[in-house]
């Protein structure tokens, strides 16, 4: 277990930039000692996010679906970049489309900013679809553990699936339905850039993550996670913050070619026709 003393000096690491040099002056350790209590109770919080990042309930879902503007979405999923110093190897992999090397965290958010599934480790060349197919989120929405009625938002870098809700992608002759259903979308969708957001003021070593050992910056990662939920859990304001706006997302073709996407196509009509 974490003692008081270990918990301040990680809870201090991770919201703020010092190095570790620095932490260790400001707590009076050497500073191997500083960084080995930082990652022991980042891998602490790593374990208890099990009990922290949740999935909602089947009513909670479905009571947040019901308040939403946009019916049936009760999340929403968006990819962040993780600033990190350049690793040794495999450098080229971990360089983003913005020409910075990154670690990519990708979260599912419901509207009052709390994360509900998160996965990270990525490498900064991963597009958000791809890291999308291959973790478990994708499985859970995919494997008909969600009511069809029911979907998750994200942006046009996502697929459009039954239970995965993505704009029309905006080719000039968009309808005034379209258009609508875009607008409400993205209102609704911003709650995971501002969960983002609120995340990056709080803690802010993942502004930049100045390590050279990789296979711990999911630790950290998940560790800010896990306490972001926790202080929103026991808090009753929201704060209002920045968004963190991706504007050079990068579009996937959506051409309803199978029949999960077709079926997708059409739930996206109705909603549009609905509102």
């Amino acid at each position: 277990m974490m003692s008081s003393t270990k918990l301040l000096v990680t809870i201090w690491g991770l919201g703020n930039q010092e190095t570790f040099r620095q932490l260790a002056d400001r707590f009076s350790l050497t500073r191997a000692y500083a960084h080995y209590i930082f990652m022991y109770c980042c891998r602490i919080l790593t374990d208890m996010a099990r009990n922290v990042i949740i999935w909602p309930s089947h009513n909670s879902v479905m009571h947040i679906a019901s308040s939403n503007s946009l019916p049936g979405a009760f999340a929403s999923i968006d990819g962040s970049h993780i600033c990190i110093k350049t690793p040794l190897a495999l450098a080229d992999s971990y360089i983003n489309r913005k020409s910075y090397a990154s670690i990519v965290l990708q979260a599912v958010c419901t509207p009052n900013l709390q994360f509900i599934d998160v996965s990270t480790g990525w490498p900064g060349c991963m597009h958000d679809a791809r890291i999308y197919r291959r973790s478990k989120v994708h499985k859970f929405i995919n494997g008909g553990k969600l009511d069809r009625g029911l979907h998750i938002l994200g942006d046009s870098a996502y697929p459009l699936q039954e239970n995965l809700m993505v704009p029309y992608r905006d080719n000039g002759h968009l309808s005034e339905k379209q258009k609508k259903f875009n607008y409400i979308h993205s209102a609704s969708r911003c709650c995971v850039e501002r969960a983002f957001g609120l995340l990056k003021c709080k803690f802010r070593r993942l502004r930049y993550l100045d390590i050279s050992n990789l296979h711990n910056a999911p630790a950290i990662i998940i560790a800010s996670c896990t306490l972001h939920n926790f202080i929103l859990q026991n808090e009753s304001d929201i704060p209002d913050v920045n968004f963190e706006l991706d504007d050079d997302v990068v579009c996937i073709k959506q051409d309803g070619s199978s029949s999960a996407n077709k079926a997708a196509v059409h739930k996206r009509d109705a909603i549009a026709s609905q509102l």
